[in-house]
């Protein structure tokens, strides 16, 4: 099970299951799904795999690889990659770049202190509990009008509701404008799935020569859903990439 084989690369790391959940913000509770033979989404198994030196095979499939093969994860990005417009190829290498530098550094600066404190959290045999539900909420809103700086805030973070669209979201983004109505209105904290891009229709978070919108994908542009406004048209020369998927509305905690 996948529970067993997490349980025994965190021994070998000298952490628990508990401990490196927290870690890496993931809720604890869900430590006691996958007991209960639940498995976790694909981005979550590459956190844990990341944080605590495995393969993501091993966690999966209990498979250890002596030599470098390319994953069928990778191939089919690959093949997707070569399969879509120029938009979206932009879209794709501008972020996929951004998250392999951001994640360099994050992974040397702060694996040391993630795994000293991890050592020092609930032994693994203690009962699995129901906990408070944080997610990272952007400090700049992601415009429903005209773009916002949004990479260059930071993040806080926020107490929602447990639920299984927050489960699947990376982080959360308030809303700012109205062009999105009337599915999302100005104030709105949304959540998002991190991902290099998304397909023509759905809603995503994307920058745009520096400036950050919440719109619906089209071909050739970023489309208002408020008639009111006009889409935001890609030209020639612009820089785009796409910081996720727009999952839909966090629920708060009263």
């Amino acid at each position: 099970m996948f529970y067993d084989r997490l349980k025994i690369a965190c021994k070998n790391a000298n952490t628990t299951v508990t401990a490196t959940l927290k870690a890496i913000g993931i809720g604890t509770a869900n430590g006691t799904y996958w007991k209960n033979g639940s498995a976790p989404s694909s981005d979550i198994v590459v956190k844990l795999a990341e944080f605590l030196g495995v393969s993501t095979d091993y966690l999966l499939i209990g498979k250890k690889s002596a030599e470098f093969n390319i994953s069928p994860d990778t191939i089919e990005l690959i093949n997707a990659y070569n399969s879509v417009d120029i938009i979206a190829k932009t879209m794709i290498k501008e972020r996929a770049l951004t998250l392999a530098e951001r994640a360099a550094k994050e992974r040397a600066a702060e694996q040391p202190q993630k795994l000293a404190k991890a050592a020092n959290e609930l032994p693994d045999d203690e009962p699995e509990q129901e906990e408070e539900f944080y997610i990272d909420l952007c400090s700049l809103p992601a415009s429903a009008g005209e773009g916002v700086q949004l990479d260059e805030g930071y993040t806080e973070p926020m107490q929602i509701k447990h639920t299984p669209i927050a489960e699947r979201a990376n982080y959360a983004v308030r809303v700012s404008g109205d062009s999105m109505e009337t599915e999302y209105y100005d104030g709105d904290i949304v959540l998002v799935e991190t991902c290099p891009n998304v397909a023509v229709g759905e809603i995503g978070i994307f920058i745009v020569n520096d400036q950050g919108y919440i719109k619906q994908r089209g071909e050739d542009r970023l489309i208002s859903l408020n008639p009111e406004y006009d889409d935001v048209f890609i030209q020639e020369g612009d820089v785009v990439y796409c910081r996720g998927r727009v999952l839909g509305k966090a629920e708060l905690v009263k």
